[in-house]
């Protein structure tokens, strides 16, 4: 197998300046780096640049994937963590979960960086180049004080099943897109959120992006708005405009994130997310069947149809249309009954091997589905 590692960097507030730019092209010779991104793909190489400050120069997220165990995000918050110090310690593991804060200010980076092997991850070697703009989100989520990112980060990193589970913040099982994506990319189990999330306190309502902007510009003096329409129209208007929507999100502060009384360890979590998965399965189960008895049925009521779909895939002449061939002619089969199915289906399937002999991926499939001796 050989090594591959992925690196990518987000700018979301603002584009970098000169002097930001600067700074990122030295950090890699052979980087695709531009104002808004960095990204770099290596085999048999490892990435020297300083991630920590890229993120405090100019990039907002960044994340690292290497095929051998490494899944790493960070999030540059400028206001600093979601929630109060204290808060944040409960959702720290032993090791994988860290903020780096600057050494002046209030703002650092939330790393999520799990310990693992080689072997403990499903390689991914298609899609990375969006993995980042899906999770991007986060931070935004992250910085209005929504505490379920932490939540997730801690079943990301926690092995211990005597490990006590932290605060259960609330919304934690009505997830946005950026979060599933998250959880997807630590590969965090679906049904363990499930059941982390039967306790989780009701999603809290919250002062949308609107209503928050208008109380934003409503404490604006009259030059100051005539200076941020100047800026818009005189300068870099997308840069003006993130820079603008960051100043509106440092300025009106969140409230804060439910939360309830952590009660249960990640073992009884895991025992939990087992009978969840269970019972989810019976349902997809219970669902296919019904489907494919209303499917027998629809292929029972016009035969024809179905055979002549069959002769349709054998002559786009693939592997793919052969094996899905041999499928719907064991459908007919099943569909028209033990008295005429077999006979028929046998029939129209010695009938396109005497018509396409040579065809042997097509009579493989056939046979593996007991369509020919």
């Amino acid at each position: 197998m050989s090594e591959y590692q992925y690196i990518h960097f987000l700018a979301i507030d603002r584009p970098l300046d000169d002097r930001q730019l600067e700074y990122m092209q030295q950090q890699a010779t052979r980087a695709e780096i531009t104002r808004w991104e960095f990204t770099n793909e290596y085999h048999y190489g490892d990435f020297r640049g300083n991630a920590r400050e890229m993120l405090r120069r100019g990039y907002d997220v960044h994340l690292h994937y290497a095929n051998f165990g490494i899944r790493r995000l960070m999030f540059r918050l400028p206001a600093g963590l979601p929630c109060d110090r204290p808060t944040f310690e409960a959702f720290r593991p032993e090791c994988g979960l860290e903020w780096h804060a600057d050494k002046n200010g209030l703002g650092g980076s939330l790393e999520i960086y799990p310990e693992s092997e080689g072997d403990t991850y499903d390689e991914i070697w298609d899609g990375l180049e969006g993995t980042l703009a899906e999770i991007a989100p986060v931070r935004e989520s992250l910085i209005r004080g929504d505490l379920r990112p932490l939540y997730v980060a801690w079943l990301a990193c926690t092995g211990d099943d005597e490990a006590r589970e932290p605060p259960v913040p609330a919304g934690l099982g009505e997830l946005t897109p950026a979060l599933e994506a998250l959880a997807d990319f630590f590969e965090v189990d679906e049904d363990l959120i499930a059941a982390a999330a039967e306790r989780a306190p009701p999603l809290p309502e919250t002062v949308g992006a609107d209503t928050q902007l208008q109380q934003w510009i409503g404490r604006l003096s009259h030059d100051e708005l005539r200076e941020l329409v100047q800026r818009l129209l005189a300068s870099d208007a997308a840069g003006v405009r993130a820079e603008t929507l960051a100043r509106v999100r440092d300025e009106i502060p969140a409230a804060a994130w439910p939360l309830a009384e952590p009660t249960r360890t990640l073992g009884e979590l895991r025992a939990t997310a087992l009978e969840l998965q269970n019972r989810r399965e019976r349902r997809e189960q219970a669902a296919a069947q019904a489907a494919h008895r209303q499917r027998l049925k629809a292929i029972a009521a016009d035969p024809q149809r179905t055979i002549t779909k069959v002769q349709e895939l054998v002559k786009q002449r693939s592997v793919a249309g052969y094996e899905q061939a041999a499928s719907e002619l064991a459908d007919l089969r099943e569909a028209l009954g033990p008295e005429r199915g077999p006979e028929e289906a046998r029939a129209i399937a010695s009938k396109l091997h005497r018509e396409n002999s040579r065809l042997h991926f097509l009579t493989n499939a056939l046979r593996k589905r007991f369509l020919l001796d």
